[in-house]
Formats: structure tokens, sequence, C-alpha cells
């Protein structure tokens, strides 16, 4: 009696995660405080929330199939070392897979903190374009930040 209830909270487990990662992957999972790549930066900015649980997606869509799977085979079979057996790796793998999307959506999370945040931090530069000699001095293009149309020597002054 104790295998079928297991095997239903395994698949109930598994749909779960499941439809956690369908969202993740199309970024429909709404930022919440319980379940997806949870950090710092994740709950701070809506945008890092996706990206980071969008790179953990697979890999909680592939827990929630393989705990799935697991668990209706454990349900379907007769109750025998085999069904508990499944039962198990079913909820290992489900408990690793999720566990290893997480990593990768908190280490995804961190690498894009630390590029925002240098991408923040660099100082403006002036227009790299290079623009044709018509008028504008040196001086000028570098006041007028390379464009010559506001260039007060290119507007006929």
């Amino acid at each position: 009696m104790v295998v079928p209830v297991l095997a239903a909270v395994l698949i109930l487990a598994s749909l779960v995660v499941a439809v956690v990662g369908v969202l993740a992957a199309t970024q429909r999972l709404p930022r919440n405080r319980v379940i997806g790549v949870r950090t710092g930066w994740t709950m701070a900015r809506i945008d890092a929330f996706r990206r980071a649980n969008r790179v953990a997606a697979p890999a909680f869509t592939g827990a929630g199939v393989l705990g799935l799977v697991a668990g209706v085979t454990a349900l379907l079979s007769p109750v025998t070392v085999a069904a508990v057996t499944l039962l198990v790796v079913g909820a290992l793998g489900l408990v690793v897979l999720f566990g290893i999307g997480g990593v990768l959506g908190g280490r995804y999370a961190e690498a894009d903190r630390a590029a925002t945040l240098e991408a923040e931090n660099r100082p403006v530069q002036p227009c790299s374009v290079p623009v044709p000699d018509d008028g504008c001095g040196p001086e000028t293009r570098s006041a007028c930040a390379g464009s010559c149309a506001i260039c007060p020597k290119g507007a006929g002054a």
C-alpha cells in the first residue's frame, strides 16, 4: 500500500517540476520566493530572473520527465523490489537534476551580475564611428561626439 502512495507523490512532484521547467523555458515563470533560481541578483532584477531560469529550464524539465516516467512505471508495475527501486531512482534523479538546474542557473546569474555591473560602471566613450573630414576640426568633432550634423562649423557657421 505504501508504493502506490509514494508513486503518486513522485508523480505530483514531477509534474510540478516539469511545469516549472516549461514556464522557465518560455520565460513565463513569475518571479517568486518559492521556486526557480532565486539568488540576490535574480530577485533584484526580473530580466536576470528570467535569463537564469531559462538556463536552468532543460534540467528542470528533464527532472520532471524522469520523475514522471519512474513514478508512472512504479505505479503500474506490481509491488516488488523493482517498483521500489524505480521510486528511489526516480526520486533521486528528480532531486539531482533539479539541483543541477539550480546550480547552472545560479552560476549564470552570477556571471550575468558581473557582466551587467561591469557594463554599468564602464565610462562613457566618445563616438568612435569614423567621420569624413568635412570642415569639423578634431576639437569640434570630439565635442560633438563624432557627429558633424550638430557641428557648428558643419551647420554653415
